[in-house]
This record gives C-alpha cells, sequence and structure tokens, in this order.
C-alpha cells in the first residue's frame, strides 16, 4: 500500500491486514477464532448494517458492555462509515452513565447482558436516541438484537473518511463531575500503532492478552497495534488471573497490559499452576517495584513502564 500513514485511517490499517495476514487468526474468544479476512467480513456486513439505520459520518454510537468480538467489530465498522465511537467505562453507576451520554449526544446506544441493570428502562425514558441495542441474539425491554446488524453480502457505500476525521472519543478524568472526552482521530491511532510496534518489536508472531477493558485507551490502542501489525488478539470479557495463566499458555501470548493488581495475581497464579509463563516477552503499564523486579526474576518478560494518557492515544 503506498497510502501515506497520515491518510490511513482504522479501517484501511484493518483492510490492509486482511490483505497481508487474511488466513491468520486476528481474533480468539473461548473456543472460536476469527481470521483477519473473517473480521474484515464481519466488519463490513455490521457497516452495512449501521448505514441501513441511516447511522452517516459524524454520528456517535455509545457502548457499555465488557469485551467482546462484537464490540472490535463494531469499532471497525464505525471507522469504516466515519461514525464516532464513543465507550463508556462500565463500572459508572446509572447516573454517571447519563452524564456521560448528555455530552456525547449519541443516535446509537449499544450495551450487553452484565450492563442492562444499569440502563433498564432507558429506551422507553430517552426516545430523543433512536436506536437502542444489546450484543447477541437476545432482543427486549426495547433492545434489539446487535447479531441482526449484521448483512452478510450486502456493501454499504463507504463514507469518506481521512485521517484527520474522529474515530474514537475516549472519555478522561472527570471535571465539573462530568467526564471529558478526548477525541482521537484515525492518524493519531496509525501513528501510535507505529511508534509501539517500533518499541516493542511487535510482529504477526506475536499475540496480546486483551483482557482491560476496550473503553480504556491502553486496551483499544494495543488491541490495534497488534490487528496493525497481523498479530492476534486472544479476548476475555474481563480479567481473570487463572483464567490468564491458562491463556498465556495455552496461546503462547506475548504481550501482557498492567495496572496494579493485574501482574501480582497473574503471578501469583502463575506460581499456583506451576507455569514460568516461557512465551510472555513483555509487560507494559505501570506497577510497583517489587512487584516489577518479580516478574524479571520469574519468568523471561520484560516490564516496560509506560506514560500517557487517553489524550495522547495512550503511551508516549
Amino acid at each position: 500500500m503506498t497510502t501515506a500513514a497520515r491518510a490511513l485511517t482504522v479501517y484501511d490499517m484493518i483492510a490492509r491486514a486482511a490483505a497481508l495476514h487474511g488466513g491468520h487468526p486476528a481474533v480468539i474468544q473461548g473456543e472460536r477464532q476469527w481470521t483477519f479476512r473473517q473480521l474484515l467480513e464481519r466488519i463490513d456486513a455490521l457497516a452495512a448494517g449501521l448505514a441501513g439505520l441511516g447511522l452517516a459520518k459524524g454520528d456517535r454510537v455509545c457502548i457499555l458492555a465488557q469485551n467482546d468480538v462484537a464490540y472490535l467489530d463494531l469499532y471497525g465498522a464505525c471507522a469504516r462509515q466515519g461514525i464516532v465511537v464513543y465507550p463508556i467505562n462500565w463500572r459508572l453507576t446509572a447516573e454517571e452513565v447519563e452524564r456521560v451520554l448528555e455530552r456525547a449526544a449519541p443516535r446509537m446506544m449499544v450495551v450487553d447482558a452484565s450492563t442492562l441493570n444499569v440502563v433498564e428502562g432507558w429506551p422507553q425514558r430517552k426516545p430523543a436516541m433512536a436506536h437502542w441495542y444489546r450484543f447477541g441474539e437476545t432482543a427486549g425491554g426495547g433492545f434489539q438484537a446487535f447479531a441482526s446488524l449484521y448483512r452478510e453480502g450486502a456493501t454499504a457505500p463507504p463514507a469518506e473518511v481521512g485521517g484527520d476525521d474522529t474515530f474514537a472519543v475516549i472519555s478522561t478524568a472527570a471535571v465539573d463531575v462530568i467526564p471529558r472526552g478526548a477525541a482521537l482521530s484515525h492518524a493519531n491511532i496509525v501513528a501510535a500503532n507505529l511508534t509501539a510496534m517500533a518499541a516493542f518489536g511487535t510482529t504477526a508472531a506475536d499475540r496480546y492478552l486483551l483482557a482491560l477493558p476496550l473503553f480504556h485507551v491502553t486496551a483499544l490502542g494495543t488491541a490495534l497495534v497488534h490487528l496493525h501489525a497481523g498479530a492476534a488478539n486472544v479476548m476475555v470479557s474481563r480479567y481473570d488471573a487463572e483464567e490468564a495463566v491458562r491463556l498465556i499458555d495455552r496461546h503462547r501470548i506475548t504481550h501482557v497490559s498492567d495496572f496494579p493488581p493485574v501482574l501480582a495475581t497473574l503471578l501469583d497464579a502463575a506460581d499456583k499452576a506451576g507455569s514460568r509463563l516461557p512465551s510472555l516477552r513483555d509487560v507494559a503499564g505501570l506497577d510497583a517495584p517489587p512487584t516489577i523486579q518479580r516478574l524479571h526474576e520469574s519468568t523471561g518478560a520484560k516490564f516496560w513502564t509506560g506514560f500517557g494518557q487517553s489524550e495522547t492515544t495512550g503511551f508516549v
């Protein structure tokens, strides 16, 4: 591809990976996996569904859900159509989520089974928001089944999206009670990907444990780094240390993101399981010096202390 990196969009990046690594696993979740070619097909089918709802460039979609392959599909489909993704922290209270919605002014809200109780009755109470969906094949309570949006074989005309267009808005620390949104462009994401790939030496042979939540810039950014490189994301809905050890050893995961107490609990679970996590090469994030020293003494992995923020698309 001769297009300058500055002009690439997140969708272009995924399409490029599908062309170069079509049969290579892109996402692994439980016992299922999707190749890069299959991921692109899912994204295109979902983009056709979003366009069929009348969503267009510049519209916003809020997501209040735990990690799922459909979450990545939605990021990709919105990138294709120029729709702005506005993920929301699923740890927030209903009142806090409402404040974010007031600022985001989305045309569509997507939830999952774990967050339904937070938004119960909202489709009826908020008629100004036209589209309410729930991940999976289940509908009810004013929410449509997200699976019904995938239109296999259909092709929506792609929007005119450029590198300077906004890809996602990531909530930052609250100011005046309401979290502010950091608007990240497609060019921001691509530049951050290239920087991280160069720093970590990420290649198509790598695998990332996608266990931190996809509403956070660390998980989203690192997942996109690995997709950009043609590497696989091994996804879980939320972090569990014992499950993480099993997945690292089963899938030969090379990269893990860390915020306390992730690494300490991971090392405890590895000790309990009798594993030295032999495939693990890089752990990146923040942690206490004794925990970092323990990683270096008990595994062959290297710890990368990260400085960054949502406004800088993750690591600086």
